[in-house]
């Protein structure tokens, strides 16, 4: 009968746990996320759009960090690509509380936009932060990357006026 004891116990522990955290994750709604979020300047050069940018993360109470060629320090800068720019940028308090809720979130902060010159202008391109955090099962820091991506959809679409 002692054999049996520790299997009983073990079952009952595995049960509690699972009656605990299933309900929890039942309650979140299924939510889709786009992985990338998208805007274009058409007939603008990437230069414009650098500036149209770095305008809009100002109006927006984010703080411009830095600009970067893609390829910036794996090249000599004479043979970095044109075409492709990273535009770094933050909010420093939504960043702090966002790293306080996950360590992971350093993932994706600081906040980037890709500018990529094609034919048609510049394509804006950003990592939608709501995809990444429904990944990391937090849910609290979910709720920050929620606003972070209606941030990031605003200052692109502002860039692209």
């Amino acid at each position: 009968m002692n054999k049996t004891k520790p299997h009983l116990l073990w079952a009952i522990c595995l049960w509690i746990g699972l009656s605990i955290s299933l309900p929890v994750q039942a309650q979140e709604p299924e939510q889709v996320e786009p992985p990338m979020l998208n805007a274009l300047l058409k007939g603008g050069t990437i230069e414009q759009a650098t500036e149209a940018v770095i305008r809009s993360i100002n109006s927006h109470n984010y703080s411009f960090v830095r600009q970067q060629s893609i390829d910036s320090r794996l090249v000599p800068q004479a043979w970095e690509a044109k075409s492709v720019r990273i535009v770094y940028f933050c909010n420093f308090d939504t960043m702090s509380k966002a790293l306080a809720l996950d360590t992971r979130a350093s993932e994706f902060l600081p906040c980037r936009i890709t500018l990529i010159e094609t034919r048609d202008g510049v394509e804006l391109m950003a990592v939608n932060p709501a995809w990444v955090s429904l990944r990391m099962g937090n849910y609290r820091l979910h709720e920050y990357c929620l606003k972070l991506k209606v941030d990031y959809q605003a200052i692109m679409d502002e860039a692209t006026l």
